[in-house]
C-alpha cells in the first residue's frame, strides 16, 4: 500500500512540475492577452494621419489607421517606434497635432510595423466607421 502511495505522490509532482512548467513558458502570451483588454469599442478606421516626434522642426511620416477608439489608433506604419515614446500625431480634420504615446510597436511583413496610439484624452469624431471592430 505504501508503494501506491509513492507512486501517486510521485506522479502528482511530476503533473504539477509540468503545469508550472507550461505556466512560466506561456507567461508573455498570457501577459499580452491579458493587456488586451479594451475598455472602449475599437471602430473600423480608414485615415490617413502623419506621426512625428516632438523634435524640432517636426518631420511627419503619413501612416494609414486600421482602427481607432476616443483614446487610441492602431496604425500601420514603415517607421519602428520606441514603446511609451511620446509623439505629434495629424488627423487630417484636425488644424493643430495631438500628444500621443506609443503603447506597442510590433513588427507586420513587407518592413512595416503595427503600431498603438494611446492620446491622453479623447479625440472626438474620427471618421464615419466602415463597421465595428
Amino acid at each position: 500500500m505504501l508503494w501506491l502511495i509513492t507512486i501517486a505522490v510521485f506522479l502528482a509532482t511530476g503533473v504539477a512540475a509540468l503545469l508550472v512548467f507550461l505556466i512560466v513558458s506561456q507567461k508573455e502570451q498570457i501577459k499580452k492577452a491579458l493587456k488586451e483588454k479594451r475598455k472602449e469599442k475599437r471602430i473600423r478606421v480608414a485615415v490617413e494621419l502623419e506621426i512625428s516626434t516632438p523634435r524640432e522642426p517636426p518631420v511627419y511620416e503619413n501612416s494609414a489607421t486600421e482602427n481607432a477608439s476616443s483614446h487610441g489608433a492602431r496604425i500601420i506604419s514603415s517607421k519602428r517606434w520606441q514603446l511609451h515614446e511620446h509623439v505629434l500625431v495629424r488627423l487630417p480634420f484636425k488644424n493643430a497635432p495631438s500628444r500621443a504615446r506609443i503603447a506597442y510597436c510590433d513588427v507586420l511583413p513587407a518592413n512595416a510595423f503595427a503600431v498603438g496610439l494611446r492620446f491622453p484624452s479623447a479625440v472626438e469624431d474620427w471618421l464615419v466607421p466602415d463597421d465595428d471592430v
